[in-house]
């Protein structure tokens, strides 16, 4: 009877120091806490601030300014009215995106904002600008098709995959 208390104390004890070396039941692993003081818990990506999306905002259309006072010589009447008209169709392009309409009346909406835009520019273009403006439209979609090359060529077989889904 005595050989039996002590077998069942060591199983008793056993049990006790494996939990507390290994940490069972708390996620810890090997008796260490892991994260770092917060409690363990997956945190979700929050969604931007409205300071934050329009600071973005901000910035994808100085990029885009830029561009266009650089590569077309704008003086700086055409660069803020420009920037004054692409700015107001860019917070109406960021509230359509998230309207409930169908994707279809998106894009529909989506054409008729950006044709607006670049009839727009044309108008504060003078004609060697208007060239110019129409080769960087050109241009655009052949940046978008190397970009398209390079990462099927870094990702072979997803440029494969897409080809063949292309072809069909």
């Amino acid at each position: 009877m005595k050989s039996l208390k002590i077998v069942l104390f060591l199983i008793l004890f056993s049990a006790v120091k494996a939990t507390a070396q290994y940490g069972y039941g708390n996620n810890y692993g090997m008796g260490m806490n892991r994260n770092m003081g917060t409690p363990n818990t997956q945190q979700t990506p929050k969604e931007p601030t409205p300071e934050e999306i329009e600071k973005n905002r901000n910035e994808r259309i100085e990029g885009y300014m830029i561009l266009l006072k650089k590569d077309l010589t704008l003086d700086e009447l055409q660069y803020i009215a420009i920037k004054n008209e692409v700015t107001t169709n860019s917070k109406r392009i960021d509230i359509l995106l998230k309207s409930d309409l169908s994707e279809e009346e998106k894009s529909n909406e989506l054409k008729s904002i950006q044709e607006k835009i670049e009839k727009t520019i044309m108008g504060y273009l003078n004609p060697a600008q208007k060239e110019k403006y129409q080769l960087l439209k050109t241009q655009k979609p052949d940046k978008k098709e190397e970009k398209k090359k390079k990462k099927s060529q870094a990702n072979p077989e997803q440029g494969q995959a897409k080809e063949t889904e292309t072809e069909k």
